[in-house]
């Protein structure tokens, strides 16, 4: 049988233990490792969780590559793709989807109320998914000569429409000249960003052409779907080298630079929140093993003095900090990932949706990272086994001997 193992199991029963410090100290480092650990599975989850949700906002009301011109000058500046070079942008990987739209700046008004929105023309097959999930009232667009628009629930709310309500929408030509046109609300959408919902809204791609007097094959941007964003910058690069001079693809990390820039900022309060409740793991068990050590000096000294190294004193001591380490470990990821599971299926914690582009704090619970962070965490607070160590070299048998 293992010695050190046998006196590390006798002294974590020992009654020792449980009359003088060495008791509730434990105690409190159990429970400070337990709500470490607790705080770092909640920060990795809701962090990753934040991320992740924002992103994918953005791609579904953006897409992940979008095609525009090179110089813009405006809502009535216009664009046309090749089908050879739509063909040769298709057979890229990972290429999903691509979507011609229509952008155009406007104000749509009911009576006395007015709002500027950002009106999108888009196809039949323009995420027809994700806009019919959307969508609270009415339903997506059918084929009709008569103008039909899908405008945000917040929109619906500032400007008293329902559906099949008429509002007049105003656009500026060319020429600065004011065109005003009738539509029919169609349906009443909500999306998780506060943004989008305060400022877009659609309608169909032809109804904006003969606004603008386009042709059939011209639009103001195309939107490009991948299947997944692991090589965006990659695809981006190779797009750009098909596309003709006057055109230019760029990622929505790039348009949307100072969104992506803040989630960044994730990453490091996450790593700063780590490090703390790490340093206060180490902290906890070494003081714990210090108090372990001044209760067991009597010990030491007759342990030594029958001719044990001070590696093998300190492993009795390790094996005492491996156990109160686990235990902290295995019960804090028992609270954290339960705490997480509630929040994935009851959203209890909710958001400011114009501060967060979300209304509930989304959770991404990672078993592989919780893992790798359980191991590092273990590792890490075992370095507080080396003040004890100098303390235990620095003593000889029978100097411990005569004070005890």
């Amino acid at each position: 049988m293992n010695f050190e193992l046998f006196l590390a199991k006798r002294l974590s029963r020992s009654r020792l233990n449980k009359k003088y410090y060495s008791g509730p100290i434990i105690k409190i480092c159990i429970t400070a490792i337990t709500i470490s650990t607790i705080i770092m599975i909640l920060t990795i989850s809701a962090g990753l969780g934040l991320k992740e949700a924002i992103i994918q906002n953005l791609i579904k009301l953006e897409s992940h590559i979008q095609i525009s011109h090179i110089n813009p000058s405006g809502d009535d500046q216009s664009i046309k793709i090749s089908e050879d070079i739509l063909d040769e942008i298709y057979s890229i990987n990972t290429i999903q989807s691509i979507y011609p739209v229509i952008k155009k700046s406007t104000i749509i008004s009911n009576d006395k109320h007015i709002e500027g929105i950002f009106l999108k023309g888009i196809k039949s097959n323009y995420k027809s998914t994700i806009i019919k999930e959307a969508i609270i009232e009415g339903a997506f667009f059918y084929e009709s000569d008569n103008s039909q628009i899908l405008i945000s629930q917040e929109q619906a709310k500032k400007l008293k429409l329902k559906i099949g309500d008429s509002c007049v929408l105003y656009f500026l030509s060319k020429n600065n000249n004011i065109q005003k046109r009738k539509f029919i609300v169609q349906g009443i959408f909500h999306v998780d960003n506060e943004m989008f919902n305060e400022l877009y809204a659609f309608t169909q791609y032809k109804t904006i052409q003969k606004i603008n007097k386009w042709q059939d094959d011209r639009a103001t941007n195309y939107e490009i779907m991948l299947h997944n964003n692991d090589k965006t910058n990659k695809i981006v690069q190779t797009i750009n080298n098909i596309l003709p001079y006057n055109l230019f693809a760029q990622s929505i990390e790039s348009k949307f630079i100072g969104v992506f820039n803040w989630i960044k900022l994730f990453d490091k309060n996450i790593a700063f929140i780590l490090i703390i409740m790490v340093m206060i793991c180490i902290i906890n068990m070494t003081n714990a093993l210090l108090i372990l050590i001044l209760e067991r000096m009597k010990m030491i000294g007759v342990l030594k003095s029958y001719g044990a190294s001070n590696y093998s004193i300190l492993k009795i001591f390790l094996y005492n900090s491996w156990k109160i380490t686990l235990m902290g470990i295995i019960i804090g990821n028992i609270i954290g990932i339960t705490l997480c599971i509630i929040q994935q299926e009851t959203q209890i914690i909710q958001l400011d949706s114009k501060s967060y582009f979300v209304n509930y704090l989304p959770i991404f619970l990672n078993i592989k990272l919780v893992l790798i962070i359980n191991i590092i965490t273990f590792v890490i607070t075992q370095i507080s086994a080396i003040i004890p160590y100098y303390i235990m070299m620095t003593l000889s048998p029978s100097n411990i001997l005569k004070i005890n």
